[in-house]
């Protein structure tokens, strides 16, 4: 089964972002990306997109809204929070504070960066087969 709905990634690393895209175009998705450079911009996007979105892909360490950051407004936001997007961090970081501090926030996951394109690939695909699998809220109605 394919994954529908949009892939949101937010980091503030073009070069991760252009990896990304790559590893979306090698693993056969065919899904439209939204690449933004920090929290506040996916915010804005979850705000006032038509699309679904598939899930939520984000670094911990940003300007302007960092990842943490960003998670807090989703749960404190009750139509955005009722969507019940999956919110995977992906992040270099690996502070266990900060880790434990984002699944407090309810995350789906945490997953460390890979430096190559095999691993982000492998990496991208858990994620993508995983909640392509799930049973979601929206399917139950």
């Amino acid at each position: 089964m394919k994954p529908t709905g949009v892939f949101l990634f937010v980091d503030d690393d073009p070069d991760e972002h252009e990896l990304l895209q790559i590893a979306v175009k090698r693993s056969g998705y065919t899904n439209h990306c939204v690449f933004c450079s920090n929290g506040q911009e996916a915010l804005d996007f979850l705000r006032t997109t038509n699309e679904e979105v598939f899930v939520v892909l984000s670094d911990l360490n940003m300007p302007v809204m960092d990842g943490l950051e960003l998670k807090r407004a989703i749960e404190n936001d009750n139509i955005l929070k009722s969507k019940a997007i999956p919110f995977i961090f992906h992040s270099s970081t690996g502070n266990p504070e900060e880790i434990k501090t984002a699944y407090s926030l309810n995350i789906q996951g945490y997953f460390a960066k890979s430096m190559k394109l095999e691993g982000t690939i492998k990496s991208l695909n858990k994620i993508v087969d995983f909640w392509t699998d799930c049973i979601h809220p929206k399917d139950l109605s």
